[in-house]
């Protein structure tokens, strides 16, 4: 150490030309071929090392430009799903107030809170029951047309049939036929979606993409369930032989019963509130 310290010192005060900077110029002229080689064997390992980190750096920035794309994805969604909502609640809203809807009932607005169960039993459950006067057989309806009615009516919740279950009937009519042609809807039950218009007679005027209808039909002691004008569906295809006294007809729904997330009760102005 002393050594060094004394070369240092020395080699301060020499000039440029002294003895120790031309030793020191000898030294370096040495070793340069071993830095040569030292460089050229550690640089691959150098370019390897910014490979990796250069990598790591775009998988990092890479995961969270997915973790952004996936927020912006589940944002847009909510976006839609908010908008989809808002669309069927201001159709309910526009229907509630239209010409079209009946004049004789109240209105119950109610949240679907499970959909339709299956191919054999078409039903739903709304969140409303007896807390809001609702009772079996209460029509429910949307803008589209006729949903159904209540089947069961429990304290906060009711089931509702659907006009799309086995067991579901209503009395309907033509909208366009110029013989005031009627029957009955009812689903067929054989798995498919459409509906059937039976009870028509050949001699009877319906037409393919005719607007079947509530005939809602009322007498002194008896009335139908279903307010008159109510949409049905509409007529895609109609069939008749010489043997059948009856046509067969099929019926596209109005109303899409996979997409129900708010419907409408109608009750009857004139019964009795909280009565049997």
């Amino acid at each position: 150490m002393l050594l060094s310290l004394a070369l240092l010192t020395i080699s301060f005060r020499e000039s440029s030309g002294g003895p120790l900077h031309r030793l020191q110029g000898y030294g370096s002229a040495a070793t340069r071929p071993f830095q040569v080689v030292a460089d050229r064997v550690a640089r691959p390992f150098e370019d390897g090392y910014g490979w990796i980190r250069g990598v790591l750096r775009a998988k990092d920035e890479n995961k969270k430009l997915n973790q952004e794309l996936e927020s912006l994805r589940q944002q847009r969604a909510k976006q839609k799903n908010a908008e989809a909502d808002a669309a069927r609640l201001g159709a309910l809203l526009r229907y509630e107030h239209s010409a079209r809807f009946p004049q004789d009932y109240l209105k119950v607005n109610a949240e679907v809170m499970t959909p339709a169960t299956g191919a054999f039993e078409q039903t739903i459950v709304i969140a409303a029951g007896q807390n809001r006067d609702i009772r079996v057989n209460d029509p429910v309806v949307v803008g589209d047309g006729l949903v159904g009615r209540i089947s069961q009516a429990g304290p906060t919740t009711s089931k509702v049939t659907l006009v799309s279950d086995p067991s579901f009937a209503a009395s309907a009519r033509d909208l366009q036929s110029k013989t005031g042609a009627e029957g009955i809807v009812q689903h067929p039950a054989t798995g498919s979606d459409v509906l059937t218009l039976d009870n028509v007679k050949v001699d009877q005027d319906v037409n393919v993409g005719d607007s079947i209808i509530t005939s809602g039909w009322r007498r002194a002691d008896l009335s139908s369930l279903y307010p008159r004008g109510i949409s049905i569906g509409r007529v895609t295809s109609t069939y008749q032989n010489d043997v059948d006294p009856d046509k067969q007809i099929q019926v596209e729904p109005s109303v899409d019963f996979s997409s129900l997330d708010a419907v409408i009760v109608l009750i009857q102005k004139n019964r009795q509130v909280g009565g049997a």
